[in-house]
């Protein structure tokens, strides 16, 4: 039994499961290798899941957990493709054997587009909006994994930042972006920062500023906030791609033991507190009381909301949970180390700061 999955001997790729055989056929490689370990005895391995065998399969081969479907120029986890089920896997299967008619291009748009994945297309057009901001040569935005660049494409796409540079609204833009790549050690903390500066900047008032006094006004926010968040980092951890119950789990065995469940990073938290709460400039007691209120009420749809449904990642090591209430909605983050935090909580369908062209103030959690 030169290959087992879960201890049932695999002699041929057929005698995987549906889901496990497509998938490993996007794997370059794959069957083949699948055919010969189990024609070779002099080997053997042993795989818990068909999910293990498919990374480990794939990373084996080529070094990389992630599989490239050139024609579809995507790159993504096995284990993702896993989970997109049987009807969609056969179309994406379709589509990189080189069948593109309209309809199927529609379907594989539909798939992308539900499933979040990015294509080489998506995940380069960061780099001329970055350019046109004037910050692509920023040395924290030089190093770019898979997960930073999901991250830029998002920040991209985010309603707060306006579509052109070069009005009014593409000027503050610029601005965040500068106050990012001077703040930020990441990517994904520059995203962080680019929405902080945005968000604080959009509210009642703040536009008709001059940029030095908004620079001023969110340098101050962001030193008065950070601090604050030095005990909210804390999370749970679990092993492996739990579901969403084992993160259900999880969570209530961390809270009832009196933890919080934080954030990932300070950026995150701050940015969160600007898009979510009524917090302007605050200082002091304010501001720390304003924080708790936020965290508290976070805390509190963890406590009594299941989570019910989860998206993996690209990557097929990351994944999202929604958790909602009736008037509260909240995402939380598992990492690829199996790091729970919360990545955003605010107020179901809450109106988010407006563009500099119609100011309003964010709905507030607290």
């Amino acid at each position: 039994m030169p290959v087992s999955v879960a201890g049932r001997p695999i002699q041929q790729p057929g005698a995987l499961s549906e889901l496990g055989r497509l998938s490993l056929a996007f794997v370059d490689g794959g069957p083949e290798w699948l055919q010969w370990a189990a024609a070779t005895p002099s080997v053997r391995y042993d795989f818990p899941d068909e999910s293990t065998l498919l990374a480990q399969v794939q990373l084996g081969l080529h070094g990389s957990p992630l599989a490239l479907l050139p024609n579809l120029a995507l790159m993504v986890s096995p284990i993702k493709l896993m989970s997109l089920g049987h009807t969609d896997l056969l179309v994406l299967a379709k589509a990189e054997g080189g069948n593109d008619s309209p309809l199927l291009s529609t379907q594989v748009t539909r798939i992308l587009d539900d499933q979040q994945l990015l294509t080489q297309v998506d995940l380069m057009a960061p780099q001329t909006w970055l350019k046109d901001l004037g910050v692509d040569g920023a040395p924290v935005l030089q190093a770019n994994d898979l997960g930073d660049r999901i991250a830029l494409v998002r920040l991209m796409r985010d309603p707060l930042l306006a579509a052109s540079v070069g009005s009014e609204a593409g000027d503050l833009t610029q601005e965040a972006a500068t106050f990012a790549v001077q703040q930020a050690r990441t990517p994904q903390e520059f995203a962080d920062y680019l929405r902080f500066y945005l968000a604080l900047v959009t509210k009642a008032g703040a536009p008709s500023q001059g940029p030095s006094q908004r620079l001023d006004r969110v340098t101050q926010a962001m030193r008065t906030l950070l601090p604050l968040f030095f005990g909210a980092l804390d999370c749970p951890q679990v092993s492996g791609l739990p579901s969403p119950e084992e993160v259900g789990r999880a969570v209530a065995a961390w809270l009832s033991s009196g933890k919080q469940v934080g954030f990932s990073r300070l950026s995150e938290a701050v940015l969160q507190v600007a898009l979510n709460t009524r917090f302007l400039n605050e200082t002091g007691t304010d501001a720390r009381q304003l924080v708790e209120v936020y965290l508290n009420a976070a805390q509190g749809l963890l406590g009594a909301v299941k989570i019910r449904n989860g998206l993996l990642g690209q990557d097929g090591s990351t994944c999202v949970f929604d958790v909602q209430s009736s008037d509260q909605q909240a995402e939380l983050q598992l990492s690829a180390n199996g790091i729970i935090s919360l990545r955003e909580f605010g107020l179901l369908n809450a109106a988010k700061p407006a563009p500099v062209s119609d100011p309003s103030t964010t709905e507030s959690t607290s």
